[in-house]
């Protein structure tokens, strides 16, 4: 084997200079650098690919959060018609008035109200009863034995008062079917008054990915499509690679055809019923990397090129010193003969590690030049991925307030017939935080707005600690009607409580400042309680300083990011503590005196 290697050495070193050159061009620079173009082609390839992916789970949660939100909506809707004394009378009464069930029918008009109020949702409200002494119509419908025959029937009427998301027949333009949801309307004493089925607007399902520009299904219980746009694979064939209810998020690789497709699905599940809906993406992976290929190719035809005129340079140049060498040969042959005339110079500039150095920077030209074209494709898909994660995000903190508003006002109007009027003006301070938590992301609140709600925390705080909390809150004149973010000074007042207060046996203080400093809103928080030792207020000072959020005073770090993200580096907030005796947060903001003057 050594005698081998050593034999092509010889060769190697037996060639003349100009192949030596070429060869060393082609084994030194050509093969490493379609090796590392490779590898970079690849690797951006996998990282597009990846982030395709990601961005796709993304969307198809978004869209789950919408079919969550319209599901968790019909289920309310249907709540209202239990304990409904005129439904029931209907469904119970034995009609033999013709006149009588017409104007019974007539004075019923809560299925109209609710498909009014619910339009742009609801197309339709029936409910199917067993009273044979009636005559149905589009909203009272007579159950016959084909009904009762049918499987999404058989379900309510077993499954009691769960919902059973179903796919009825419909009469609609352009739409002979419609999602519904169906359950058993029960009396007060749990007797069966009738089926009710809410019939749902199919463009509720089909405005929810008409702006998607892959292949996108909505399908229940991964059997029955509900709607599509641009069904790149059939649905028949599509259903063999849908995951089960178990999975609430899956996404793999198939292959249908020659093409390979990325199947992403999302699973929607309701807690008071046993259906489920699947939002289902598929994406040709050819599709996803189309742009890159485009790319690619004009960065090879631009290796290629680049590859064609460092080899002619090489040749030319290797060709030149090589002559040069075989002139200089023959001078020293003269030289050795006798013959000490000398030719003119052999002039020039080119030694081998200078010809070796222009190909170097040749090949880092180019490799300088694909990584850029590569980094400015990623960082437009990074782009692209965090302004939709911001907006998932944001949408996320969205929820339906109607149930929660409801729910509490009904508690409120309880606790005031009961003469609980402690309890009334707890639930309607926390019905009006609830909201303005609820609605924080949307529009920013005055100060005098802010401190109210601070306040309001504060008073439940002290319905909790009784006299062991006081407080003392001061607005300099002139500040009240400035506007800032929302919950700004409530995190900071439910710190000092938490944090300061809470442990202590004796009464605390928490004073809340708002004042004008130059141009700026100066907001200040203070409390009495256990303070911040040295170390841990370094920490939290850090933690502040560069923006992060972590440990347990995560409520001043996100503060501090929402404003600096908001007004610039120059504002956010700080910290002064003495452990055992006083911790003060202060927030300064930009101020608009012009337009609270004006």
């Amino acid at each position: 084997m050594k005698t081998k290697i050593k034999q092509l050495i010889n060769r190697i070193l037996g060639m003349k200079l100009v192949y030596r050159m070429i060869l060393i061009y082609v084994i030194g620079g050509l093969l490493p650098l379609s090796a590392i173009i490779g590898y970079l082609i690849h690797g951006t390839n996998q990282v597009l690919v990846s982030q395709a992916e990601n961005a796709e789970i993304a969307e198809l949660q978004t869209i789950g959060r919408q079919i969550l939100e319209l599901e968790n909506t019909m289920t309310t809707v249907s709540s209202y018609f239990y304990f409904d004394d005129k439904l029931e009378e209907i469904a119970a009464k034995q009609y033999t008035d013709y006149q009588e069930m017409i104007n019974d029918y007539r004075g019923y008009t809560a299925f109209k109200e609710y498909q009014s109020y619910y339009n742009t949702m609801i197309s339709r409200i029936s409910i199917f009863l067993q009273n044979h002494t009636l005559r149905g119509n589009s909203d009272f419908v007579v159950v016959d034995a084909d009904t009762e025959a049918e499987a999404w029937y058989q379900r309510v009427s077993t499954e009691g008062s769960g919902c059973v998301w179903t796919w009825l027949p419909i009469s609609l333009p352009k739409y002979d079917h419609a999602p519904a949801i169906a359950r058993m309307i029960k009396t007060k004493k749990s007797e069966n008054v009738g089926v009710l089925v809410i019939y749902l607007r199919p463009q509720q399902f089909e405005k929810m990915i008409w702006e998607r520009e892959g292949s996108t299904y909505i399908v229940l219980d991964g059997e029955t499509l509900l709607t599509s746009r641009h069904e790149t694979i059939p649905f028949e064939e599509l259903k063999q690679y849908l995951p089960d209810a178990a999975e609430e998020k899956y996404q793999t690789r198939i292959r249908a055809g020659e093409e390979e497709y990325v199947l992403t699905c999302e699973n929607v599940k309701q807690e008071d019923t046993s259906d489920y809906f699947q939002v289902v993406s598929v994406r040709a992976v050819d599709d996803i990397l189309r742009e890159a290929y485009a790319q690619q190719r004009k960065s090879i035809w631009l290796f290629l090129g680049s590859v064609v005129l460092a080899g002619t340079l090489i040749f030319a140049f290797s060709w030149s010193f090589a002559r040069r060498v075989g002139r200089f040969r023959e001078q020293m042959q003269k030289a050795s003969e006798g013959n000490f005339e000398l030719e003119e110079k052999l002039g020039g500039n080119d030694e081998i590690s200078q010809l070796y150095d222009y190909l170097s920077v040749m090949i880092w030209r180019i490799q300088r030049l694909l990584a850029q074209v590569y980094q400015e494709k990623i960082h437009a898909e990074r782009l692209k991925t965090s302004q939709k994660d911001a907006e998932f995000k944001m949408l996320t903190s969205q929820i339906n307030p109607h149930f929660l508003y409801n729910t509490l006002e009904t508690i409120r109007m309880k606790a005031r017939i009961n003469k609980q009027y402690e309890i009334e003006e707890l639930v309607k301070m926390l019905g009006k935080i609830l909201r303005s938590s609820i609605q924080a992301g949307s529009k920013d609140m005055t100060i005098r707005e802010e401190v109210e709600l601070a306040e309001y925390y504060l008073k439940i705080q002290q319905y909790r600690f009784g006299e062991r909390i006081q407080y003392q809150i001061y607005v300099e004149e002139g500040t009240e009607r400035q506007k800032i973010l929302p919950l700004l000074i409530q995190p900071l007042v439910e710190n000092c409580i938490i944090h300061g207060l809470e442990g202590r046996a004796d009464v605390g203080h928490i004073d809340v400042c708002v004042k004008r400093s130059g141009q700026n809103v100066v907001i200040t928080v203070t409390d009495d309680g256990a303070g911040i030792c040295g170390e841990k207020i370094a920490e939290i000072r850090r933690e502040l300083a560069g923006n992060r959020t972590k440990g347990e005073h995560i409520g001043i770090c996100n503060v501090n990011q929402r404003v600096r993200l908001r007004y610039g580096e120059e504002y956010g907030v700080t910290v002064e503590s003495i452990g055992g005796e006083y911790t003060r947060v202060e927030i300064t903001l930009p101020g608009d005196w012009e337009e609270t003057e004006s």
